[in-house]
């Protein structure tokens, strides 16, 4: 069992593996031009080091910050030969630009307030050279855009084709790019998922809190590589995106972790919006009222991810305490090894950062990888548990259609017929079959169903030991519910040569087997045999391990029912059938046009006993005439008609038997002191009607009741 759901597993691994692998090219093939991928034509020619700055030694303008009310002017030679098709081309980050050519401005960048401040982050800058510029002085000078605090600067400066400079730029943010809308893309597939599953409150996580978080974070990793930047120019937007959107995504995170815990308490969600709330407020008010730039915010930005961080920990903690506590299995593997990934992404990141091992241009790559490993893992989960939902969801609709079998009918054995043949009809087997406890510790196959060609078996299992298959199944049952026999060649494998040998040679390959109950006692067993269905042995285990309760029910309901049964059509003290008994086996058993002999019996002088010695003993009387006669006639074949008065059926051969049987029993009464006068006709073929052979027996019987009563006065009249 535990191997088939591991390959099962595993294919769906190999199979979400691959599928990754597909979005991955198709990402790439969309989102990525010629820019991109293409090779450098060799015009692109850096010019970051060589210039004086105020007055001072050659040195490498990259990155060099300008603090708030500072501007520092770079100053440098533009090389000779320059073409009609160059630019001069560079990234300005939050800083205010003005170039100079031998004191000519040529261009400018100033940066403008926006909802987060003056900050913009990183532009992309480029005006045109010609062949005059050729060796003349380029002067840069830079200024800090903030009011209270934080530098600006320049930095990746080049001469060349813009169109090189921009494929340069690009080719920096392949790897983070793809991962952030894989990222994007995962979000919105669950967001979409969750849309379409009918029944939400069973699914293992809140989807579309997930699927949110993973949009807005997609969005937050996007805006960080600077794609966007480059491809549209709106650095005010993406900048209001880079500082918000990361923001709103703390609560549907805190959304996400308590729909993951076993116990998540409703304050959880309380504390996440109000917290997500306070500090969105605070933020608000340094900003518009206190007029603080986003910028210088930042340290608050990462208190309330810390803070939100720590929180989730805890809670996730405390849940795992509950659940260890209280004997709690969860599922976690896929969140612990995600959570793993954002970790140890975010720490190799930070690594790279503070050591200045930057062997990947755009910071936050691995912190990316992490997220999004973070999300596809549990993007398994939850197919993991759409699989076994959907299996459940199969099963349970094919219980609830062999249900309604169970209630088809006023008649349990009816009943359990029905449903015994749509099992075996729908799992494709050759045989399902009933085992039920009989005395003296054995089992008897008393239901079966075959399929078209299988030969019947329960006139062969009618006394089956304890010691044997039953055994086994009543055995694996205490283990795993129930027992599965993949192939019985196995047992002749494993050594257990008697049962192989019972199964072998009646030709069974496979089987499934389980126990039902009656009262907490186990009293039988339910099974399939050659099973041919596409359905896994453990599911077909387990919807027959689910049935055998309904099967123990149905049993019980038809025990109740024979014992209503035989109030309603037996003797009370007798235990032989009474007229209503005799009356439905004239009307729906007997074959009137088929050979058999009726018997009428009455006895004689009952009533001077119940007069004479009491009615207990005339009910000796009784109990010894019935005896007799079914001791000659068998008990399911004589009925008691009235008071004194019972019919016996024959189904002898010829007439000279049943009157060896009528002598018989006159022999039996008499021996035991008591007498009774009877009156028998033998029917050959129908050559008498029915009514005319009761006529007979009546007349018969009373001619030798007469010859008892000769000369007294105790014969009665019958009506």
């Amino acid at each position: 069992m535990q191997e088939e759901r591991k390959d099962k597993k595993g294919r769906l691994v190999i199979n979400i593996l691959y599928t990754l692998v597909l979005l991955l090219v198709v990402v790439y093939a969309c989102f990525y031009s010629d820019k991109a991928t293409g090779h450098s034509d060799g015009s692109l020619i850096e010019w970051s080091d060589g210039f004086v700055l105020d007055g001072a030694g050659s040195m490498v303008i990259d990155k060099v910050g300008a603090e708030v009310g500072e501007t520092l002017t770079f100053v440098k030679k533009l090389p000779n030969g320059i073409d009609h098709n160059s630019e001069f081309c560079f990234i300005s980050h939050n800083a205010e630009v003005a170039v100079y050519i031998d004191d000519t401005w040529v261009y400018g960048f100033d940066a403008v307030e926006n909802i987060t401040g003056f900050g913009y982050g990183d532009h992309k800058n480029e005006f045109i050279l010609t062949p005059q510029d050729s060796g003349r002085e380029l002067r840069i000078e830079v200024s800090s855009v903030f009011k209270r605090r934080g530098e600006g600067y320049i930095e990746k400066v080049y001469i060349g084709s813009a169109d090189e400079y921009e494929r340069m730029l690009l080719k920096g943010t392949v790897l983070p790019t793809v991962v952030s809308l894989l990222i994007i893309f995962f979000g919105i597939f669950m967001m979409g998922v969750f849309c379409f599953i009918p029944q939400k409150h069973a699914l293992p996580y809140d989807l579309m809190a997930l699927g949110l978080s993973a949009v807005l974070m997609g969005i937050w990793c996007l805006t960080g590589t600077g794609l966007l930047q480059l491809v549209t120019d709106r650095i005010i937007g993406l900048r209001i995106l880079n500082y918000l959107v990361i923001l709103l995504a703390q609560y549907p995170v805190v959304c996400f972790t308590t729909s993951f815990l076993v116990r998540g308490k409703k304050i959880y969600y309380s504390i996440g919006f109000l917290f997500w709330a306070f500090i969105s407020a605070l933020l608000f008010i340094l900003r518009f009222i206190f007029g603080i730039d986003m910028h210088n915010l930042i340290p608050l930005l990462y208190t309330s991810y810390i803070t939100t961080f720590a929180f989730m920990i805890y809670i996730f903690l405390e849940d795992r305490k509950y659940c260890r506590d209280n004997g709690i299995e969860r599922e976690i593997k896929y969140f612990a090894i995600g959570s793993i990934c954002v970790i140890t992404g975010a720490v190799i990141d930070m690594t790279l950062y503070f050591t200045g091992l930057f062997f990947i241009k755009t910071f936050g790559t691995f912190l990316r990888i992490g997220l999004c490993c973070f999300i596809f893992s549990m993007m398994m989960q939850f197919l993991y548990w759409w699989s076994n939902e959907h299996e459940l969801m199969a099963r349970n609709s094919f219980i609830n259609s062999i249900l309604q079998y169970s209630v088809a009918s006023e008649d349990p054995e009816e009943n359990i017929r029905g449903m015994l043949e749509f099992l075996g009809r729908e799992l494709n087997v050759d045989r399902v079959y009933l085992f039920e406890e009989i005395p003296g510790g054995k089992y008897a196959n008393t239901y079966e169903w075959c399929a078209d060609g299988v030969a019947s078996q329960m006139n062969k299992l009618k006394s089956v030991p304890l010691k044997g298959f039953i055994g086994k199944v009543f055995e694996d049952a205490d283990i795993y519910g129930h027992a599965i026999i993949k192939k019985v060649d196995d047992l002749k494998n494993s050594g257990d040569l008697d049962l192989y040998d019972a199964l072998s040679s009646r030709g069974i390959h496979n089987c499934i087997a389980g126990p039902f109950e009656e009262g907490g006692k186990r009293v039988g067993v339910c099974g399939v045999e050659n099973i041919h269905s596409d359905m896994s042995f453990e599911e077909i285990a387990e919807i027959i391990r689910l049935l055998a309760y309904f099967f123990g029910q149905l049993i019980v309901q038809r025990n109740n029912n024979r014992e209503l049964l035989g109030f309603s059509y037996n003797d009370m003290m007798t235990g032989v059938g009474n007229r209503r008994a005799f009356e439905k086996f004239e009307n729906e058993q007997l074959d009137k046009a088929g050979t058999f002999g009726y018997v009428m019996c009455d006895i004689n002088g009952l009533k001077t006993v119940n007069d004479t010695l009491g009615h207990e003993a005339g009910d000796e009387m009784i109990r010894a005439v019935v005896d007799s006669l079914t001791e000659v006639f068998g008990g399911e074949n004589v009925y008691r008609m009235g008071g004194d008065e019972f019919v016996a059926m024959s189904f002898v051969k010829s007439e000279d038997a049943l009157t060896a049987q009528v002598d018989n029993a006159k022999r039996l009464i008499t021996g035991k002191g008591k007498s009774a006068s009877i009156g028998a006709v033998f029917v050959e073929n129908g050559n008498i009607p029915y009514e005319v052979v009761k006529v007979q027996a009546d007349k018969r019987m009373y001619y030798e009741k007469g010859l008892f009563y000769s000369g007294k006065n105790e014969r009665r009249r019958r009506s």
